[in-house]
């Protein structure tokens, strides 16, 4: 029997491939139902931020503000105001830390907002969904790298979560935001952050307009570029990318209502049209994504502090130094046309001056970066919509180049080594379905010239494992069932010569369950099992969290 969609969302839809899951969720009725009228507040085994001890000043922006309409006339989105560091505190600082808290009852979808200082966005999050009793819930992010923003004095601050309330959906979101400043000292000195932020402001890419640019020009003696890419797909189908079809399978299967162009995404960087890097984005699944049960009240891997994906743009400084305007661009590889399906997002560029000269030079000396990554596809389409396939994705890429400076000239070489994988088994129209992903991306940046050869090198994996299954009995029963295995692993390195000075590793596993049965009885269940490992110049650190119906056991 074809199956229809979901999980509504206020202005899209829970995810395309969701339009193969089965009315079971639709039948499920208000989100508070599902564990009683309560649920712990959210949650997460991962390791919290480290804060210097030292004299510090907090500053509140944003007091218990509401959000109840972003489309209304006029919207009460985004909040703006000014912050600036008080005197007491003034920098360089040791760390700046953005902390949010926010409490949410009723009825309410998840949703996205974001957060920009001086116009610079500098973080991507998503809310929970309530329960009836109301539930509150904390965000900090670590926002020292944008300090060079608040040494330069007051800045506008924006806050942007477009909600959406009536009738049923009663839940206002009510948020605070602070930002505290810690100064420095002897055991915490202040932090080493780029002379200069750029950013180009927000972007929307879609089928129609994949791709945006915004001209930049540069400081005459840049020695160093990173450039920090937000991003996050939205709509029925990009919201829910990494579970597309290929676009064979979508045509021949229409009844139901699968979502194509494939699994994978990639954003990429340009600078005047020449590719610069790729991000690859991390399947961020929200707390209304495949089942609101999954993630009640553990919340999916960065769902509430969306990555910022680092791209090393050093070795094209050389282009960047005739004090003329550069076109900064960004283009996603594949979108779906349907409507307000898009990826949205961010560039910012963090730019490290020479400080013992007013004009560098510089040259791109090696570039061998692909226009895109390179795709397989392998299809078998069974009919009667069910079918299987695999995707596979990958990049070799090298840029090399050299920036004269007052202290020598220095090259600097970067090299992405990516892999992307994705098996899905589609059957019965998507009332049965597993989905295989993993993402392994290798990336190092060497350096040498002034001083002694460097090399950081950042691996990092993604996995995605998926069960999904409906069942429907000659009775009238319906039972689904949902369980997944979310991974995100890091280790980071860095060497002088053949030596490894610094190393830090990420361990983070995150495996829900979900169980709804209609008929001849009602079940609404959901279980989670989170653990979380780190190491690093802090030392270890470890924690598990377990939860059954929207609780911590043991």
């Amino acid at each position: 029997m074809a199956v229809r969609t979901l999980i509504r969302r206020a202005g899209r839809v829970a995810g395309a491939f969701v339009l193969a899951l089965a009315g079971a969720v639709a039948a499920a009725g208000p989100a508070q139902a599902d564990f009683g009228t309560d649920y712990h507040d959210p949650f997460s085994a991962a390791k919290p931020l480290s804060r210097p001890d030292t004299r510090s000043c907090t500053v509140e922006v944003m007091h218990d503000q509401p959000f109840r309409n972003g489309y209304g006339n006029p919207p009460d989105t985004p909040y703006t105001a000014t912050v600036a560091p008080p005197a007491e505190c003034a920098g360089p600082w040791s760390a700046v830390v953005l902390d949010l808290h926010g409490q949410v009852a009723g009825r309410q979808f998840d949703r996205l907002f974001s957060v920009r200082v001086g116009g610079v966005q500098v973080l991507l999050s998503s809310t929970p969904e309530p329960s009836k009793d109301g539930i509150e819930w904390s965000v900090e992010r670590d926002v020292t790298r944008y300090a060079p923003l608040f040494a330069g004095g007051a800045q506008p601050f924006s806050f942007d979560l477009a909600n959406v309330t009536d009738a049923t959906y009663t839940g206002v979101f009510r948020i605070s935001a602070s930002l505290t400043f810690y100064t420095a000292s002897g055991r915490w000195p202040a932090a080493r952050t780029a002379d200069r932020v750029l950013t180009t402001g927000p972007f929307g890419l879609t089928q129609a307009a994949p791709a945006a640019a915004r001209e930049l020009t540069f400081p005459p003696n840049l020695e160093r570029l990173t450039a920090e890419v937000y991003t996050r797909g939205g709509g029925a189908c990009e919201e829910f990318a990494y579970a597309s079809a290929p676009d064979e399978f979508a045509r021949g299967n229409t009844g139901t209502g699968v979502c194509g162009k494939g699994p994978f995404r990639e954003l990429r960087l340009s600078i005047d049209g020449r590719v610069a890097g790729a991000v690859w984005p991390y399947p961020v699944i929200y707390t209304g994504g495949w089942d609101p049960l999954l993630w009640r009240p553990t919340p999916g891997i960065f769902a509430f502090d969306l990555p910022a994906y680092r791209i090393d743009l050093t070795p094209y400084v050389g282009l960047l130094l005739d004090g003329r305007p550069h076109v900064v661009g960004i283009a996603v590889n594949a979108a779906e046309a349907q409507a307000n399906d898009l990826w949205t997002g961010q560039v910012n560029l963090f730019a490290e001056v020479d400080h013992g000269a007013a004009r560098t030079t510089g040259q791109l000396t090696e570039y061998r970066v692909a226009p895109e990554a390179a795709v397989g596809t392998v299809l078998a389409d069974h009919g009667g919509g069910s079918g299987d396939w695999n995707v596979t994705a990958s990049r070799h890429d090298l840029a090399r180049g050299w920036v004269q400076t007052s202290h020598g000239r220095v090259t600097t070489e970067v090299r992405d080594d990516l892999a992307f994988g994705s098996a899905q088994q589609f059957r019965d129209s998507g009332n049965d379905l597993t989905l295989h992903n993993r993402t392994d991306l290798t990336r190092t940046t060497a350096s040498w010239g002034s001083g002694p050869h460097r090399t950081s090198t950042v691996r990092e994996g993604a996995p995605l494992e998926v069960s999904y299954r409906v069942t429907h009995d000659a009775a009238g029963n319906t039972d689904q069932r949902t369980a997944m295995d979310l991974g995100y692993h890091r280790e980071a390195t860095t060497a002088v010569g053949a030596r490894i000075t610094d190393r830090a590793t990420v361990d983070h596993t995150l495996r829900p369950t979900a169980h709804r049965h209609d008929g001849d009885s009602a079940v609404r269940s959901g279980g989670s099992a989170e653990d979380y490992r780190s190491t690093g110049p802090e030392g270890p650190y470890h924690r598990s969290i377990t939860t059954v119906d929207g609780w911590p056991v043991g």
